[in-house]
């Protein structure tokens, strides 16, 4: 570590404004070992052409990439650089990349994008930004639903395009409240209540 390199990391791990389990996390192994794991990062993301600076600020805006694997980073960056053709800085732009799943979200919206850019269905150049940060349905209304074959391609990231039960069918049935018969007695108290208030 270079002179004042493990104090910007604890500075940055100090001022994380991030969910507190996504903190914990992070600093569950102790302060130094999380200076270290950033500090990895922080390599790791420099080795690829961007900046000390503009890692620190993606991992202070994106902490999650701090807990993931070393090798993960790696293969979303060159994702990024060899297959998107991008630059490495549209990073410092939108951190979240890192952040967001590589199968289900980065190479599913890639591969719909591409397809719809060969067939010329997309006239206009899709950015890092709008192939991330779109919601899951604004992503599948815009460009998976206009066009039926698409939807071959985006859903096999997602298991099929099926969304998985979570409960058994006929669970709904075991929470049905009890029904309570009323009896004549009964209706003639309420009765009788109501009578007295008005």
């Amino acid at each position: 570590m270079e002179i004042g390199e493990f104090s910007r990391c604890l500075r940055l791990l100090e001022s994380l404004k991030c969910r507190e389990a996504i903190k914990e996390r992070v600093t569950e192994e102790g302060l130094v070992r999380a200076c270290l794991e950033v500090k990895l990062r922080v390599d790791c993301l420099c080795g690829y052409g961007l900046t000390r600076r503009d890692a620190l600020k993606i991992l202070w805006k994106e902490p999650r990439v701090i807990g993931y694997e070393i090798g993960d980073i790696e293969r979303k960056v060159e994702f990024l650089v060899q297959r998107m053709k991008c630059d490495v800085e549209c990073l410092a732009e939108v951190p979240k990349y890192l952040g967001v799943s590589f199968e289900k979200q980065i190479v599913a919206r890639y591969s719909v994008v591409e397809y719809l850019r060969g067939k010329g269905a997309i006239g206009f150049d899709v950015g890092l930004k709008d192939l991330v940060m779109p919601s899951r349905i604004r992503f599948y209304n815009l460009y998976v639903k206009p066009y039926p074959e698409c939807e071959k391609i985006y859903g096999r990231f997602y298991g099929g395009g099926e969304a998985k039960r979570k409960h058994p069918v006929g669970l709904w049935k075991l929470f049905k409240p009890e029904k309570f018969l009323e009896s004549r007695e009964d209706v003639k108290n309420m009765r009788c209540f109501m009578e007295a208030l008005t």
